[in-house]
């Protein structure tokens, strides 16, 4: 209620009157003393204080713009802005006259024709102002207002005078279409957006050059109180002010009044979709990240990333499906990504499937955060076996040993399931992920070809191979998923490497890191779904919806970690569930959570990849050739051999050897390492009295086996090896043993650092020696 009325109210109307009087006489007394202090100081500085003194021109040099993020097809991820405000410049030739004209109506009519201060406003301003039952009127120009923007807005007569001023020396530095420039960009449209740029492409969802009357009268209306203004939360105040701007822009002749008519009835159309989209965040941060580093390149104010928006949507539902599915069973959150081999370019980001501060791991990327692989690594110890000259067919161990693991701690493995397979396929043993025979295939690589190769493929912060020892196979040191993937892409590719890209790149040549007729071979194992189904009891063609597809999967130590990686020529994908704090899981496997999700991941990247018309323009892949082998041996079918296989060989790696590993009855004969497990297991098609035979009284050392690396460290109790011999296959203790050439006492081995040769002795009959090294901190 007006002041006036309630003096009325309480005093009556003489009060009433003299209230006005004094008002008015104190307000204009105050206005007029401003305005001739402001005019003398403008008149007298105008001709005498050169404009570059008052006025700084660096301060209007054009703001940062903000970022707009954009997926592979133009569609927004984020809007990363600068110093906090959404602004994007534009020069004003992009702005259409009817929006300069409401702008114009609503703020300054006079812009055009005076120099920096309208003195007629100010002077009506003086008039009208002090009186209680007037609305107040604003006598700043354009001009004056660029001012305050740039340079802030103070309070005081001495901070009015000084706007004037700089007003007047702007107005000589810069054309008027230069201020007007200045000024549109810089006003403020409420919910931090600066520039009708930005606020006509968040409003109306077009460029300023698009909006109708009504949508300029209604932009150009929003600056005066954009708190109370801003349409969608005050449409109502909204319109209201913008019949107001059109009512000026009629009164002064900018628009007719058809047109006015017009456009006081338009319903204006708000878009009530976020202007600030929050697409893949640390995805966003990755990109941004590289591109203040100089490793990618900014179009504009966008920045065009690799990722496919439809795609990672997609992922983030089937990873989200997948943290759900397994969360009474202690998963609390999912990772994915999908690579695209041709170029490395990464195509879905899902650094968290629950994001947020209060889901686990939520504001983490949990795409970068190492974690045990479990046996998602194997693949790389197989490829270099081939490399070294094995092959599909041969032979390995998956037989339990005791063994030196991480930091030289011993340990026994065991496969998954707790049986022991004998003599086993380098197919059937990775086909299946067996543990023990990849130990094996570890063991006749070697530990540190194993940790260099991994290094080689991007695997991030690795210690020496002696830290890891024998564990290293099964998954014994940690690796961020983004590693894997990279790594899993470069044996996609056949064996060369491409860097791994977050913005649109073409098919690069790489550079190669393995063989490609190693390679060939296990991506051919990795690939085979019948090997898979008998590895596993399942397969996941039928989930996937795709013929052949290499898939690889990883459970960690104590359940904790839950991988899948799916690829094709074209595509490589990584899925990891589990719990950000490593909490165990109740017994939940790779296979069977994180598998169907990296499978359906896969088809879903693959049709996408389809119908963008994406093609791969590599070489096809190296073609391999089929033979038959002896299921048993390996080598190449013999008289005895009943079980015969076709396999798959690299070109010049068929097996020429005939295989004679059978007695008549076809049974096979094993070497007497083998023994143990056979006693235990007792086998069906195999010999024991062979076994027995075989050895004859010569004996084997079977503890520590021949290349064995110990790590021997007192401090925890370890002073002694112990020795074991076996006898025509069987174990015994009937033997003396003799290390370097002296005897020892007993099975007990006090072993010092260096290297040894262990030999057992039979009656006069010597082993072959055990070549060993030990190492003690």
């Amino acid at each position: 209620m007006p002041r006036s009325l309630l003096i009325y109210r309480r005093f009556g109307s003489t009060q009433t009157a003299l209230y006005l009087v004094r008002t008015v006489v104190r307000g204009a007394m105050r206005l007029t003393t401003l305005l001739a202090i402001a005019a003398l100081i403008f008149g007298v500085l105008w001709h005498g204080l050169p404009p570059r003194a008052l006025v700084d021109t660096h301060r209007f040099a054009h703001p940062q713009d903000t970022v707009i993020v954009t997926d592979r097809h133009g569609a927004a991820l984020k809007h990363v802005r600068a110093d906090g405000m959404d602004r994007r410049w534009i020069d004003l030739q992009h702005v259409s006259p009817t929006l300069i004209s409401a702008i114009l109506a609503a703020e300054d009519t006079r812009f055009v024709s005076h120099h920096g201060v309208d003195w007629r406003a100010v002077a009506r301003a003086v008039l009208t102002n002090p009186l209680p039952w007037h609305r107040r009127n604003g006598a700043s120009t354009i001009t004056q207002q660029v001012i305050k923007l740039v340079y802030g807005r103070r309070a005081g007569v001495l901070s009015k005078g000084m706007e004037i001023l700089r007003a007047g020396a702007l107005e000589k530095l810069m054309s008027k279409d230069e201020i007007l420039e200045q000024y549109v960009n810089r006003l403020p449209f409420g919910d931090r957006i600066e520039g009708v740029a930005r606020a006509s492409e968040a409003y109306f969802g077009r460029p300023p050059s698009e909006l109708t009357v009504a949508e300029s009268a209604l932009i150009a209306g929003i600056p005066q109180a954009p708190s109370v203004t801003e349409p969608r939360r005050h449409l109502a105040r909204a319109i209201r002010r913008r019949n107001e701007v059109l009512d000026r822009m009629l009164q002064v002749g900018f628009i007719d009044r058809d047109t006015h008519a017009i456009a006081i009835h338009e319903v204006p159309s708000i878009r009530t979709d976020s202007p600030h989209p929050d697409e893949a965040p640390r995805f966003v941060e990755v990109a941004m990240e590289q591109w203040r580093g100089g490793k990618v390149v900014r179009e504009g104010m966008s920045l065009r990333t690799s990722l496919d928006l439809e795609l990672q949507r997609r992922c983030e539902q089937l990873v989200s499906q997948g943290v759900a599915r397994f969360a009474s069973r202690g998963v609390t959150n999912g990772a994915a990504v999908v690579i695209g081999n041709a170029s490395g370019e990464i195509l879905a980001y899902v650094s968290a499937a629950r994001q947020g501060p209060d889901a686990p791991g939520g504001a983490l990327d949990l795409l970068d955060r190492p974690r045990q692989p479990g046996s998602t690594l194997k693949p790389f110890v197989y490829e270099l076996l081939f490399e070294k000259g094995g092959t599909a067919a041969t032979i390995l161990d998956d037989i339990s040993l005791p063994m030196t693991g991480a930091q030289g701690r011993l340990f026994e493995a065991h496969d998954y399931d707790g049986r022991e397979r004998g003599p086993v396929r380098a197919r059937v043993a990775l086909a299946s992920s067996l543990n023990l025979a990849a130990i094996d295939a570890a063991a006749r690589v070697g530990q540190d070809s194993i940790v260099r190769r991994l290094r080689l493929l991007g695997i991030r912060n690795l210690q020496a191979a002696d830290h890891y020892g024998a564990a290293a196979v099964l998954g014994g040191l940690d690796v961020a998923p983004i590693d894997l993937a990279r790594a899993y892409s470069t044996l996609a590719r056949g064996g060369t490497s491409a860097a791994i890209h977050v913005s649109p790149h073409p098919a690069s040549p790489g550079t190669e890191l393995m063989k490609p007729d190693a390679v060939a071979v296990a991506v051919d194992i990795l690939s085979d779904p019948r090997a898979r189904a008998d590895g596993f009891g399942a397969d996941l063609t039928e989930a996937s919806g795709l013929q052949r597809f290499g898939l690889k999967t990883g459970t960690s130590t104590g359940w904790r970690d839950a991988w899948a990686v799916a690829f094709t020529r074209s595509l490589t994908v990584v899925v990891w569930l589990g719990d950000p704090a490593g909490q165990p899981l109740g017994a939940v496997s790779g296979f069977e959570a994180a598998a169907p999700v990296a499978a359906r991941i896969l088809a879903a990247a693959t049709a996408r990849a389809s119908a963008n018309g994406a093609t791969d323009p590599r070489d096809v892949p190296l073609r391999l050739l089929t033979a038959e082998v002896c299921a048993s041996s390996g080598l190449r079918p013999g008289p005895g051999c009943h079980h015969v296989v076709r396999e798959q060989f690299a070109p010049g790696s068929l097996p020429v050897q005939e295989c004679e590993a059978h007695d008549d009855q076809g049974r096979s004969v094993l070497p007497p390492r083998y023994a143990q497990w056979v006693r235990a297991t007792r086998p069906a098609g195999v010999s024991a009295s062979f076994l027995v035979a075989e050895g004859g009284s010569v004996p084997e050392v079977s503890e520590p086996r021949d290349g064995t690396r110990l790590l021997i460290d007192p401090s925890r109790g370890e002073t002694a090896v112990r020795l074991r011999a076996a006898l025509g296959g069987s174990e015994t203790i009937d033997v003396r043993w003799e290390v370097d050439g002296r005897k020892v006492g007993g099975d007990r081995w006090a072993a010092a650092a260096g290297a040894h040769e262990i030999v057992a002795v039979f009656k006069g009959r010597r082993s072959k020696p055990s070549r060993v090294e030990v190492d003690v901190p």
